[in-house]
């Protein structure tokens, strides 16, 4: 049978609409409109579904907002100390700084005089230039200056005074430049230089503490632990991590609002006493005040309010909270959740850690990945990594890095440095060939500045113009890096997968802030909980120290409330605002529109496909050779008896 009487056939019984008039009419006028309505009505049936198509396959998508009870945990707390060294290691310090620093002005006045002469004996240092012993010197001299202060930890003291002296020699290097020299000085004299160069257990254990910093700390009413954790610039800070509560959609506690359900925290802030100590000297002690930060010279307490299980970063975030005042912080959560590929770019992991390691990494967080990549890009172009920047290791926070190395008490008269522990195959940076940052080269710290300066050492820094001006090199190029980053934000994070979080947690923060104590009997009161009821300054480690802040109390007791500070973190709305991203235009939806676009130009249903279907096989059956005579008569002879 041929292929038109196919269609002839076929056009006496499809449920199609208009190819029946084209078939049956007789007039040529006739058939010839039909044919020309039924062009023009596939036309726009194809115009109408490709829009349909394109609009689906830009697949674009809407936002939903709802008020859900719960919904988002609490968060976690950090906070830091503003004034990083620990109060009465600033006045061991004033006190230690001037005399070792006068020894080694003068120890080395006498080894250029003895270089002058020719009896220079050399002496043979390590190949990290450290030594394994603490103090000034070997000498007599040098015991007898350590026997004259008072102080807890010599090799600090030794440190710093390195670096006072270093500072004050670039002005007498005349290939430097007056700009480069005073560069070098403001950047030795920085709190982050300095947490580039001497070991953390070392800050660690002269920053403030935490007994002797956190007072009394409540949760629910209930007493609460925090975990202390390093940073480079305020040293040790403590994260508080609400019990039973993650990130976790399917594991969150219920909310409750008010002061009374929260996190509630008095701490000391500060210490006004360091001002009738006439002989302290603050300014010969570096690191103390970094004319490089915005931050420098302030006190108080820096909160820090993130979502659980994430790494904080007091540098960038937090509210500062003052001496003397009670913060109340009042969070209402909010939470995000965002469609990935192909609706949109967002991601539920880091893009450089391994499989095994998001689990150990906490939730995904958008500014923890920026800041690896702008490290990551340092490294690339510098060839040393920011201390002031996480590294992929530091994104691991699931891990308990107290039980890795402790922090040695202030007071220990056998203070020794705990050497870092050996990274393991899964806390090493990179992704092929990955090495274990603590022996990469650091910008503010580099090898060749480390072995010149031996912060380990007993001898004098002795560090060349050349050493100086590389390390001066690496710390320009770290902050070029960075600029260029912020300035090319879009492009760097499309390069580094640093897309937004595909389910997301904000807090929304309203602060107040109240004098606290107050005066009168209410802060008489307050006096007596802390000094009586809680035995704050039985916290002290040190016996002199201890001493000293008990006479300070004794003295002026209303003028030592003034160093303290409370802080309140609550839930001020339970309701958690819920934005949610879905598909605009589902497969669902896509059918029926397409069935809708069908029906409306050219009457198709699901039935008329399956008549097409169905010509189309008997006229391929048609065309097929190997049919017999006998079957083409038989078929031939049931279509004429069915039409």
């Amino acid at each position: 049978m041929t292929i038109t009487k196919r269609l002839v056939i076929f056009g006496g019984y499809t449920t199609m609409h208009g190819f029946s008039r084209i078939v049956s009419s007789r007039a040529t006028p006739k058939r010839i409109a039909w044919i020309i309505i039924f062009i023009a009505a596939w036309t726009l049936f194809t115009i109408w579904v490709s829009r349909v198509l394109m609009h689906y396959f830009e697949y674009p998508k809407q936002v939903s907002t709802e008020m859900k009870l719960g919904g988002a945990p609490f968060p976690d707390i950090t906070i830091c100390n503003l004034g990083s060294f620990d109060f009465y290691s600033i006045y061991r310090l004033s006190k230690g700084v001037p005399p070792i620093a006068k020894y080694y002005e003068a120890q080395f006045k006498r080894e250029n005089e003895t270089n002058q002469n020719g009896t220079v004996q050399k002496e043979a240092d390590e190949e990290t230039g450290e030594s394994e012993y603490y103090g000034v010197s070997d000498s007599n001299e040098g015991q007898e200056i350590l026997k004259t202060i008072d102080y807890a930890n010599e090799t600090l003291a030794t440190v710093m005074a390195k670096f006072y002296n270093l500072s004050n020699m670039t002005y007498q290097w005349p290939s430097l430049q007056e700009t480069e020299s005073e560069k070098i000085m403001v950047r030795l004299f920085s709190r982050t230089t300095i947490s580039a160069n001497v070991p953390p257990e070392m800050l660690e254990a002269n920053g403030v503490q935490e007994k002797e910093f956190i007072v009394k700390c409540t949760y629910k009413k209930k007493p609460c632990k925090l975990k202390r954790f390093f940073d480079p610039y305020f040293f040790n800070c403590f994260t508080f991590t609400p019990p039973n509560t993650t990130a976790d959609s399917g594991q969150k506690s219920s909310l409750s609002e008010g002061i009374e359900n929260g996190f509630s925290v008095m701490l000391l802030a500060g210490s006004r006493m360091l001002k009738e100590e006439k002989t302290i000297n603050t300014f010969q002690i570096p690191g103390l005040y970094a004319r490089d930060s915005l931050l420098s010279g302030a006190g108080g307490i820096r909160v820090v309010i993130h979502t659980p299980g994430t790494k904080p970063f007091p540098l960038t975030e937090g509210y500062d909270v003052p001496p003397g005042m009670m913060a109340s912080l009042g969070v209402s959560p909010k939470r995000r959740t965002r469609l990935g590929k192909p609706w949109g770019d967002c991601t539920k992991e880091y893009p450089f850690l391994k499989s095994e390691e998001q689990t150990l990494a906490g939730p995904y967080r958008r500014i923890a990945c920026e800041k690896v990549c702008i490290q990551k890009r340092i490294y690339e172009n510098c060839k040393c990594h920011e201390n002031t920047l996480p590294t992929e290791p530091d994104l691991l926070t699931n891990i308990d890095r107290d039980k890795i190395v402790k922090s040695v008490p202030i007071c220990a008269s056998d203070f020794k440095y705990v050497k870092p522990v050996t990274c393991s195959n899964s806390t090493k940076m990179g992704k092929d060939n990955r090495q274990c940052p603590k022996k990469i080269e650091k910008c503010s710290g580099t090898h060749d500045f480390r072995k010149c300066f031996r912060a380990l050492s007993a001898k004098e820094a002795n560090c060349s113009d050349a050493v100086l001006k590389n390390l001066l090199s690496k710390m320009l190029c770290a902050e070029n890096v960075q600029e260029e980053s912020f300035s090319s934000s879009e492009t760097m994070l499309d390069e580094c997968g640093c897309h937004p979080s595909c389910d997301e947690v904000h807090y929304d923060v309203s602060y107040s802030l109240a004098q606290w104590p107050s005066h009168g009997l209410d802060g008489d009161i307050v006096a007596i909980e802390i000094f009586e009821y809680l035995n704050f300054t039985d916290n002290f480690a040190c016996q002199d120290k201890m001493t000293m802040y008990t006479t300070y109390i004794d003295n002026d007791v209303k003028r030592a409330l003034k160093d303290f500070s409370k802080i309140n973190v609550y839930i001020s709305d339970a309701n958690v605002l819920i934005t949610s991203e879905s598909p605009a235009v589902t497969f669902t939806q896509l059918v029926s529109d397409i069935g809708g676009q069908l029906g409306v130009w050219i009457g198709v249903s699901v039935i008329t496909l399956a008549e097409v279907i169905e010509m189309l096989i008997l006229i391929i059956m048609d065309c097929c050779p190997k049919r017999s005579q006998k079957e083409k008569e038989a078929d031939s002879a049931l279509n004429e008896a069915t039409v």
